[in-house]
């Protein structure tokens, strides 16, 4: 993939695991070519891979966000609640000072934007992702880097938080903040119960609202 593409690919995705670009929402050559100052011949390799990686569908006319099933959502949940458990355990073993400084980071850039009168929840989308790509890099598994970011790809974090109200939103950060003490702890089995709980939390808050 030219240089280009891989911009406009970037960029594109960004958006659409942000919650930016939601399920159904068109993508438009012409918007994501001016966006990253470059051609349309670029916008659209990029599309294509996005295609291949089910994240972007094509009709006739357009190219659009892939809207996922009630099914395919589940079945994320469920392999979310197989894996990130184990995520947060072996981060527990194996987190380094300075991670765990990144985490506390995006924990207190989350808790001041949440104290605004009216949250800018992308802030909190963008901290949220910080914070769980922290963990996941934390582990140094080759075999886990491959898996969980299949599984994020599928937009359903951004749009669990965007139906949280404030005190669902509150409630997460503290889970967030139990997890740092769990971490700092090292203790795996802490960690993971904080991490089920967490995810258990947000599927009912998705399916429910």
């Amino acid at each position: 993939m030219s240089k280009a593409g891989e911009r406009a690919y970037n960029a594109i995705r960004d958006q659409i695991l942000d919650g930016t670009l939601a399920p159904g929402s068109q993508v438009r050559e012409e918007d994501i070519a001016h966006a990253c100052a470059t051609s349309r011949t670029p916008v659209r390799e990029a599309i294509r891979r996005l295609e291949g990686e089910k994240l972007i569908e094509r009709d006739r006319q357009r190219s659009y966000v892939r809207v996922w099933s009630e099914a395919a959502m589940r079945d994320v949940f469920a392999l979310r609640l197989m894996v990130e458990p184990y995520v947060a355990g072996q981060a527990a073993r194996l987190i380094q000072p300075e991670s765990v400084d990144v985490l506390r980071r995006a924990n207190d850039i989350y808790r001041r934007e949440l104290a605004m009168a009216r949250p800018d929840i992308s802030v909190i989308v963008t901290q949220n992702n910080l914070f769980h790509e922290t963990l996941l890099d934390a582990t140094g598994s080759d075999v886990l880097q491959m898996i969980l970011p299949r599984l994020i790809a599928v937009p359903i974090v951004p749009l669990s938080l965007r139906r949280y109200d404030r005190p669902q939103l509150e409630k997460a950060l503290e889970e967030h903040d139990e997890l740092v003490m769990a971490l700092e702890a090292r203790d795996p089995e802490w960690a993971s119960m904080i991490m089920t709980g967490h995810i258990h939390r947000a599927r009912r808050v998705f399916f429910e609202t």
